[in-house]
């Protein structure tokens, strides 16, 4: 046979087949026009496309690839008529080719619908009257291209469907007069050669022996082709033909049998999808000399019975001697029973009897060669005790799968949900059913929701699809509940969305003549009865699959499950869980001998299974041993082992989740755990609703002044100080501080760690004397309760070092600071995360005091060590990156700064958010650089962005806030800009002597940049005591040698150069280049810059010339970079 494929371009050609080799196809039935219909030679030639039936080829072949059938077959320009060969085999076989094809088009020409109707079905009225009066019905071809094809649908001339042969059955039967029984199936030999003959005598053809013709099919019979014979002799010839046949046979010839009966379900009409697994299923089972067996295995609901019976459908339409029999395995009673009904029809001797063997007659008898090509299709083997056990009254007996025929002329499909009772029915030949394509599922629900306009909105349909995971049956469901109750696709998923629904949407009946009555076809009961089928076969799996549908459903470590009596039984265990679909193993990219194994469990599984504990009364139960198992694997928090507990984390929260299933008290202890490894993991946003929570419970069962309300109230202190919400922070720890007091007194450890973040959130507002004061008594508390090795006191130390830093005491801050190092590195090891805070905090305190060559030795083996320990993103790994960046930047490496501090900018964005201020001082830091590169207008951008977030989240006198005002006068400054520059330079010196005090660092700063401005509008008589008071209090301060001290006496320098007071300016130029060069080095823009000036300077005293007045251009600007301290926060928790 020819079949019509389409090409790129719109053309079409044609592609010879074998009948019994063909792929799926479409057909069109029409009644022809003449004149009109476009020819095979036509087709060929590309000619004939100015042809109404040009059209109906079109509409034939586009509405096939609608339905994913890629070739189509039309009477018209599929057959060389001119060949009297081809035409006479064409209409012998044409029956069998229309019965074959996947879909039949019925084209109505003469059926108009009105244009504003878009839904045709739903409005019968528009078009009912033409369709009872159409030709179609009056034509005798058409009588077999209505009764051959499994699939019929009916279209208007404007190709709108109107209906199904299926569903406008009654119609049609009052039209055709053929009963509905043959409309709804597929076989006609129930009726006499009388009744058959009937159904066309009203019907007419263009050549009168054609109106004998047609009916050959409908009685499988062939006959050569004489036209001009007329119609009497014809139907005579057929009537003899029709008797040779029934004579050979005899009555109790097997060719006769209507095995198409033995089907359980007509063909579903409905059925879309499945092509490749329907071709395989034909290639492996239908065109083999062999005995064959296969299995198709899948999750409850993917669709096997509805496969089988489709495959078992076109077998017949493809092979119409080929007997089909269908055996339900879903029990030994109806597996006997459906032997028993093919005893029946085979007629097989004695079958009847009351002591007939029924099993052993019926695979005795398809055993015989004789009997033709068969097809078995043993459905459900979901319970391996039905097939292949014996009975428990006689364990010699034969179990049923021993009854199954072997024949080289026959073949068996199986269909289990169980892919263990698969490999035992057929080993190796299985065929694995996954869900639907998202095609496949869009198209089963465009063929199964009654009301298409609900389909327009593409975006519903596919969350729809997605929610019910492209499971065909899930579909069919959801449908059902659609149509029937007149709802939205969007109204059905705010149902489904509603907690509790989805349950009872999947336990809600609706009818489907294609499953059987004596089970529930909803996904509730269908995947209920797999439960309690591995419930009897392995309690293991079935314990599993209880705790899962207690946890998350996603990404659920094999360590998290109980443990089972041995590795074996555990293996089995997961085994028979994949072998039924419900769970499925992740794909790791590297394969390790003892790595862990990951499994996800299928969104509605997760669901039926929640439901199934409720039926049960169990879920509470498991829902605590779920907690208990938890609560002994996520620990409070800390690094040893992340990569092991984080993979819990979802989990508890998910069973923490489960209102009224879980305890309390038992909620509120696993979520403190989680709550600290969110903090650990610096996911502070999460760890401060984690805690909150926790705190509620705790305050509510416990009281207000209960030691675990106590922790919690810490808890949250700490993460809001992580996030900068000081304000927050500082009110939550005097209340906890207030309440450990009086309950646990004040040296209790407990005690003593709210008093030290009570300091750290002091320091975080600025507040920096206080916090000294507070940190003192802290650690000489600790020191006593605690000793001077614990832990908790390298903290404190580690704490008071980190605040006198920020009030420029920068030698008594790095004493203390290597101390805490030495101190850490003994007793918590080398990679710990508080040694790695003092590590930080040493580098820093280098930094600031322009030892910047060991600040960045120090920051770079930090930085390596906490990206290792800690991970890239977490908040105290990128603290190490702003700090190396800043020691780079600081000695003018500003090509390896800048894209340092732009990537921490970006992860703390990322991590922290916008207006946290960490992420505010990468903004500065980078602001920072870029004034370096002399890129002074982003400078002044950035600069103005970070003041104004400053101020917002950290107030007007903070020393960060001073910091950007500082900083932004110095871009403003270097553009000059000196109007603005000034007042924003005494704004921010008169607030730093307020709140830093005179010699504080920032204050030096603020008067240098000060005198700088005041310099750049030629105010020398203002600005050199400023400049003179800057350099004396910085070498009292800083030390002669520190970079700002330098800083000091290079501006100084330029100062006089400017009022020509050239030897003075010779004298600290020298001073200050030989110090740069030390400190800095050689090839510092600042170095070199002191260097071309004091050359500058030097020929202006030796030819007696003034230089016009100028400011020095290079690094000498003061731009305050802010490091980054790691707070104590991170890790003081209560337990």
């Amino acid at each position: 046979m020819r079949l019509l494929k389409r090409l790129s371009g719109g053309d079409f050609e044609l592609i010879s087949f074998n009948d019994d080799d063909s792929p799926p196809y479409a057909t069109l039935s029409h009644t022809w026009t003449e004149g009109q219909e476009v020819t095979y030679n036509e087709l060929v030639a590309s000619t004939g496309k100015d042809k109404t039936g040009y059209a109906k080829i079109r509409f034939c072949v586009d509405k096939a690839a609608e339905d994913g059938l890629e070739y189509s077959w039309v009477d018209t320009c599929c057959i060389d008529k001119s060949s009297s060969t081809e035409l006479s085999t064409a209409i012998n076989s044409m029956f069998r080719w229309y019965r074959r094809a996947s879909k039949c088009y019925v084209y109505l020409s003469d059926v108009s619908v009105p244009e504003k109707v878009t839904n045709a079905e739903a409005f019968r009225i528009t078009w009912e009257e033409a369709f009872r009066q159409s030709r179609w019905f009056t034509r005798g071809w058409t009588l077999q291209e209505l009764l051959a094809p499994a699939t019929v649908e009916f279209f208007s001339k404007e190709g709108k469907q109107l209906g199904s042969k299926i569903s406008l059955k009654q119609e049609i039967h009052e039209i055709t007069e053929i009963p509905i029984e043959v409309l709804k199936r597929q076989s006609f030999t129930e009726f006499s050669v009388k009744e058959r003959m009937s159904w066309a005598a009203k019907r007419t053809t263009t050549l009168k022996e054609d109106k004998v013709y047609c009916l050959l099919g409908i009685f499988e019979v062939f006959l050569s082709l004489i036209y001009g014979e007329g119609e009497a002799y014809a139907t005579l010839r057929l009537k003899e033909e029709i008797q040779k046949r029934q004579n050979g046979r005899g009555t109790e010839s097997l060719q006769d049998l209507t095995v198409s009966s033995l089907l359980p379900f007509p063909r579903n009409e409905l059925f879309v999808g499945r092509e490749n697994q329907l071709q395989s299923l034909e290639q492996f089972l239908l065109f083999s000399n062999t005995h064959r067996r296969i299995t198709i295995y899948g999750l409850g609901g993917c669709g096997k019975s509805a496969l089988a019976l489709e495959f078992a459908y076109r077998a017949l339409a493809k092979h119409a001697k080929r007997l089909v029999f269908w055996v339900p395995a879903i029990s030994q009673d109806s597996f006997e029973l459906a032997y028993r009904e093919i005893g029946i029809r085979l007629r097989i001797p004695g079958i009847t009897n009351n002591n007939a063997d029924i099993r052993k007659l019926v695979k005795d008898t398809l055993n015989l060669n004789s009997l033709g090509d068969w097809l078995m299709i043993v459905d459900n083997a979901d319970d391996p005790g039905v097939l292949l056990s014996t009975t428990n009254s006689d364990p010699m007996s034969a179990r049923l799968s021993d009854c199954l025929p072997h024949s080289n002329k026959g073949t068996i499909l199986f269909t289990t949900r169980s892919r263990k009772a698969a490999g035992d029915l057929t080993q190796s030949c299985v065929l694995e059913l996954n869900d639907m394509s998202k095609a496949e599922a869009r198209q089963l629900l465009a063929q199964r929701i009654i009301k298409q306009a609900l389909l327009n909105n593409e975006l519903v349909v596919d969350e729809l699809l997605k929610i019910l995971t492209f499971l065909p049956l899930a579909i069919v469901q959801a449908a059902a509940f659609i149509n029937n109750n007149d709802i939205s696709i969007s109204g059905y998923i705010s149902l489904f969305r509603q907690t509790g629904s989805e349950t009872e949407l999947f336990s809600e009946h609706f009818e489907d003549p294609s499953r059987y009555r004596e089970m529930d076809s909803t996904i509730a009961k269908t995947w209920h009865i797999s439960f309690d089928q591995i419930r009897k076969q392995d309690w293991l799996a079935a314990e599993y699959l209880s705790f899962i549908a207690c946890i998350d459903r996603i990404n659920i470590p094999q360590s998290l499950l109980p443990p089972g009596s041995s590795l074996v039984q555990e293996a089995k265990a997961l085994g028979t869980l994949t072998g039924y679909a419900f769970i499925v193993e992740r794909q790791q990219a590297v394969q390790e001998l003892d790595r862990e194994r990951f499994f996800d469990m299928h969104r509605l599984v997760h669901i039926a299974s929640v439901c199934w504990l409720d039926v049960h009364n169990e879920r509470a139960t498991w829902a605590g041993i779920a907690a208990a198992r938890l609560e002994e694997l996520v620990p409070h928090g800390g690094h040893e082992k992340k990569e092991i507990w984080t993979t819990y984390l979802s989990h508890a929260i998910h069973v923490a989740g489960l209102n009224g299933a879980v305890d309390e008290i038992a909620k509120a202890s696993l979520l403190h755990r989680v709550g600290q490894c969110q903090a650990s993991l610096g996911q502070y946003s999460a760890a401060e609703i984690t805690h909150r929570q926790v705190l509620s419970l705790k305050e509510k069962r416990l009281g207000k002044e209960h030691k675990q309300t106590l922790i919690s109230m810490n808890a949250v202190g700490v993460v809001l100080g992580n996030q900068g919400r000081y304000g927050e922070a500082e009110s939550m720890h005097r209340q906890t501080l207030s309440r450990g007091e009086k309950v646990l007194g004040p040296e209790h450890p407990d005690t003593l760690t709210s008093v030290s973040n009570f300091a750290e959130v002091m320091e975080g507002q600025g507040k920096y004397k206080e916090a000294e004061s507070i940190n003192r008594q802290t650690l000489a508390r600790r020191e006593k309760v605690l000793g001077p090795e614990h832990p908790d006191t390298l903290t404190s130390i580690s704490n008071l070092a980190g605040v006198l830093e920020r009030q420029g005491k920068y030698k008594e801050a790095e004493s203390i600071n290597r101390q805490t190092l030495a101190r850490s590195e003994k007793v918590l090891g080398p990679e710990h995360p508080s040694t790695l805070t003092s590590m930080n905090n040493l580098a820093l305190v280098l930094g600031h005091q322009g030892k910047y060559e060991e600040a960045e030795s120090v920051n770079r083996q930090t930085l390596a060590r906490s990206e290792k320990v800690l991970g890239h993103e977490h908040p105290s790994t990128l603290k190490s990156m702003n700090n190396l960046a800043l020691v780079l930047g600081r000695q003018g490496k500003y090509k390896e700064a800048e894209p340092m501090h732009r990537q921490t900018l970006a992860w703390r964005e990322k991590v922290l958010g916008p207006e946290h201020p960490d992420t505010l001082t990468s903004m500065n830091n980078l602001a920072g650089v870029m004034e370096g590169q002399g890129k002074y207008k982003e400078a002044e951008s950035i600069n103005r962005q970070t003041l104004a977030r400053r101020e917002k989240m950290l107030g007007l006198e903070h020393p960060d806030t001073l910091t950007s005002m500082n900083n932004l006068a110095g871009a403003l400054e270097r553009q000059g800009k000196y109007k603005e520059a000034e007042s924003i330079n005494r704004q921010t010196l008169a607030r730093s002597e307020k709140v830093l005090g005179p010699e504080h660092p920032d204050t030096l700063v603020s008067i240098s940049n000060l005198a700088l401005v005041l310099e750049g509008q030629g105010k020398y008589e203002e600005a050199e005591p400023m400049h003179k008071q800057a350099l004396a209090r910085s070498e009292k301060v800083l030390g002669p040698e520190h970079p700002d001290t330098l800083t000091s006496v290079y501006c100084l320098a330029h100062l006089l150069e400017n009022r020509h007071r050239y030897d003075e300016s010779l004298v600290l130029y020298e001073r200050a280049c030989a110090a740069y060069s030390t400190v800095l080095g050689i090839d510092h823009p600042t170095t070199r810059a002191c260097h071309q000036h004091y050359s500058e300077t030097l020929a202006s005293r030796e030819h007696g010339r003034s230089a016009p007045p100028k400011i020095p251009d290079s690094g000498v600007s003061v731009h305050k970079g802010k490091g980054s301290k790691f707070p104590t926060w991170a890790g003081e928790a209560w337990y």
